[in-house]
């Protein structure tokens, strides 16, 4: 049985020059109408109501903002409906803060989302408008403050480092400016640069240079610092959180649990088996409105490629994977499938092993990318 449900908003106000994501800026009320109707339709056809709730719901994008508060009321309903969420679910929106006010914020509190998550990225206004944000920092603070005012005791801010001509301390800017406002979960990524965006093409240009990798751990080691420091427990690579107010979402996807997506290009998973959906917007429609389910790729994944993507998704937590818990998942011994790879890691000083689990230390922690391609069985 599904424990989340994904629900994928591909609209935008402007497209940041970062932005790989399938997304479409500008859309018009036309189509953002018919894109609500077609989800409701595919949350209906994907009915999945049992007497287990739903661990979590998220709304991403794009900017799951950009749609109306009256749109959020009527994808609220439909998903109650047909799926079972209660007071423990966690229901999550993605948000541009230039794209929320204190109405549209009271909608979404009451249609039963209880849990926000702003792209702020960077308090730096320079570096914002670079990577083409259309929020200021201002707006940062004041969206932050009337989501507080609507009731919203759960926020999550995102931050990128490695920005170009991001400095050292401007990161650190970033960072305190975040921590003063207290919320309950940080998000820090490292930027990567896609050669179809805007900045991929500035750096083929030779107008940007490659960010430097010392610069950008200095900058991590410097969150993971500061962090601490003020309370939030680093319970994932990326991720830091104030007791109680880690991501249900995300840790389904890092335990390797089902989860149903909703949505142009989304993505569902039920060992052994992922379907993912189309991702040309009018086909998506069309699809919907002729009532069949918008699949485009199936994938039956062996059992090596899920013992693989459950220790490498598992190796973000720090917490790490546990022995048990993957032997009971598939019948064999976590140590000794992987034994060549753990071996060569515990030697490198890259994870360490006791009787219950295996995780990364702070040196792998640093590296884990590498130290995942070591767990993938040929």
């Amino acid at each position: 049985m599904a424990k989340s449900l994904y629900i994928h908003i591909p609209f935008c106000e402007s497209k940041c020059n970062y932005c790989d994501f399938l997304s479409y800026p500008s859309c018009d009320n036309e189509i953002k109408t018919r894109y609500v109707k077609a989800l409701e339709k595919e949350i209906t056809l994907t009915n999945n109501k049992s007497s287990t709730p739903l661990k979590s719901v998220f709304f991403g994008g794009g900017t799951p903002t950009s749609l109306s508060g009256s749109s959020f009321c009527t994808l609220m309903d439909t998903i109650k409906k047909n799926y079972y969420v209660n007071q423990q679910t966690e229901i999550t929106t993605e948000a541009n803060p230039e794209t929320v006010d204190y109405t549209k914020l009271c909608m979404l509190k009451d249609s039963g989302i209880n849990r926000v998550s702003f792209g702020v990225q960077t308090f730096d206004e320079e570096l914002l408008k670079s990577i083409g944000r259309i929020h200021s920092a201002k707006t940062v603070y004041k969206s932050y403050g009337t989501a507080r005012k609507a009731g919203f005791l759960n926020v999550n801010l995102d931050l990128m480092y490695g920005l170009p001509e991001q400095s050292l301390k401007k990161w650190e800017h970033t960072l305190l400016e975040t921590l003063a406002l207290e919320p309950e979960h940080i998000s820090l990524y490292q930027l990567k640069i896609e050669e179809t965006t805007p900045l991929g093409k500035e750096l083929q240009k030779g107008k940007i240079e490659i960010f430097d990798d010392e610069i950008a751990l200095e900058m991590y080691k410097m969150a993971r610092a500061y962090l601490g420091e003020k309370g939030y427990k680093q319970y994932e690579i990326s991720n830091f959180a104030k007791p109680g107010y880690e991501c249900k979402h995300n840790k389904t996807y890092w335990l390797n649990e089902p989860y149903i997506g909703i949505g142009l290009g989304a993505c569902s998973y039920k060992s052994p088996t992922r379907k993912i959906n189309v991702g040309g917007l009018e086909e998506y429609l069309e699809n919907l409105e002729n009532n069949q389910l918008p699949f485009y790729e199936e994938d039956i994944h062996d059992k090596k490629i899920e013992m693989s993507e459950t220790v490498f998704m598992g190796l973000r937590l720090t917490e790490g994977v546990s022995l048990d818990q993957f032997e009971n998942r598939f019948g064999e011994k976590l140590e000794i499938v992987f034994k060549r790879a753990i071996n060569k890691c515990i030697s490198l000083g890259l994870i360490e092993l006791n009787p219950e689990r295996i995780r990364l230390t702070d040196k792998g922690l640093y590296i884990g990318n590498l130290v995942f391609e070591e767990f993938l069985l040929k």
